[in-house]
This record gives structure tokens, C-alpha cells and sequence, in this order.
């Protein structure tokens, strides 16, 4: 088993920090029959990362950080205030 050390985290992903991994094991881990890894963390966590870059593209930061209803877009889901 790999030591929870940035050091063991990819040059790539260099900005996930071990309290990430270890929360994101602990929320994804009951929904998983087999047990999950760092490695499946960091994957689960840039995917995001990558689904989120593909939602946001062409937005300006304050329309990514306003909150609303969401309604001028046809939807009834409220967006989403991204902290900094």
C-alpha cells in the first residue's frame, strides 16, 4: 500500500492533495463493492476536474460563481456558487 505522500501523486495532478484523496475514498468507498485506491481517487477526482472544465468552457468566472435559479437558461436547477 502506498504512503498517503504528494510525493506518490502524478506531476500532473500535482494540485490534489492527500486530504482530497482520503475524502473523496470516504465518500465514494460505500457505493464500491471492492475497495477503492489512490489511484481510483485521483482518477475520480480529475474526471471531475475534466467535466467540469467542459461545463464551464466559454463562461465568464462570474456567471460560474453567481448563484441563482438557474431559470434564464430553461432549467429549474439552481446553479452552483464555486468558492475560492
Amino acid at each position: 500500500m502506498m504512503s498517503p505522500t504528494t510525493s506518490n501523486v502524478p506531476d500532473a495532478t500535482k494540485w490534489i492533495s492527500d486530504e482530497l484523496i482520503q475524502k473523496t475514498l470516504r465518500v465514494w468507498q460505500p457505493y464500491y463493492a471492492q475497495p477503492l485506491t489512490r489511484e481510483d481517487a485521483i482518477e475520480m477526482i480529475t474526471n471531475v476536474g475534466r467535466l467540469f472544465s467542459v461545463l464551464t468552457r466559454g463562461r465568464s468566472h462570474e456567471a460560474i460563481c453567481s448563484t441563482g435559479t438557474g431559470e434564464q437558461y430553461g432549467s429549474h436547477i439552481p446553479t452552483i456558487e464555486v468558492s475560492k
